[in-house]
């Protein structure tokens, strides 16, 4: 009797530890969570499962080895494959994030990736309806780019985009979104500009990048010049619209406007 007394024991334990490993798992988990709070409510009730022979045990003193054994097997493997079952999804959900975060960057610049930066673009719009506060769209483009690429070789050129991006940086706001949407063409997004916020604004990034050389891994310093695209959108003037419409007009107006400052000369900024 006492060994079956301890085999049951030990079950009950096991049992316990593994609704206890399923809570947590529950608790911790976010993409499998209504999975696990399943697991834990089922493991949960099965330790009643555990107690109820330790008390007819007690009772009537009847212990049935084969059920004593088994009962301990089942929670032991039960256990031992929740303690699996958390590290295992704990380490998928901890690569899920790692890489969702990497999907949001560009995979060059600190700049945001083009998928990332129209996903944010598109919640700007929408809140912008909300606020009936203007957005300002930017886009940045090098300007002869191939000559720095045919010059240096494109390790350097890379390199310039690099630098070029926390220059741009440095003087947006943390408000602001940059990102990448080309191959030397930059999107940026000014929430709760207006037209002259943004002209101010875009031509501090046009005289910042002119003036500041950019620090290359041999030691030379190389200067570019960037043309700049504005176009401003305000959300009481086009109600009704969807924020998608949205996103590719203002798009398609800053990226125009871009074209008439290269057009122009470059190194210059335009208002679309």
């Amino acid at each position: 009797m006492i060994f079956g007394l301890f085999l049951y024991s030990v079950s009950l334990l096991s049992q316990v530890l593994a609704a206890i490993f399923a809570i947590s798992l529950f608790l911790r988990s976010h993409t499998y969570r209504s999975v696990c709070g399943f697991l834990a409510i089922g493991l949960a009730l099965m330790v009643g499962r555990r107690i109820t022979p330790l008390v007819q045990a007690f009772n009537n003193g009847h212990i049935n080895l084969i059920d004593a054994a088994l009962a301990v097997s089942i929670s032991l493997f039960l256990m031992l494959g929740m303690i699996h079952l958390k590290k295992l999804l704990i380490d998928i959900e901890d690569k899920s994030f790692l890489l969702e975060e990497i999907s949001k960057l560009d995979s060059l610049t600190p700049a945001m990736s083009r998928v990332e930066t129209l996903f944010r673009t598109d919640l700007e719009i929408k809140k912008a309806f909300r606020s009936k506060k203007p957005i300002s769209f930017l886009m940045l483009d090098i300007d002869h780019f191939k000559i720095v690429n045919d010059a240096y070789g494109h390790p350097i050129g890379d390199e310039v985009l690099i630098s070029l991006v926390n220059k741009c940086l440095e003087e947006l706001r943390e408000i602001d979104i940059l990102g990448r949407v080309g191959g030397e063409e930059f999107l940026a997004i000014l929430p709760q500009a207006d037209k002259q916020e943004a002209m101010n604004a875009a031509e501090r990034l046009r005289a910042h990048i002119e003036n500041t050389s950019c620090r290359t891994s041999t030691g030379r310093d190389i200067f570019i010049t960037i043309s700049i695209g504005i176009a401003v959108f305000n959300p009481e003037a086009e109600e009704g619209i969807d924020s998608g419409s949205i996103l590719r007009k203002y798009y398609a107006a800053c990226d125009k406007a871009m074209y008439e400052a290269k057009k122009a000369g470059r190194n210059q900024i335009c208002v679309g």
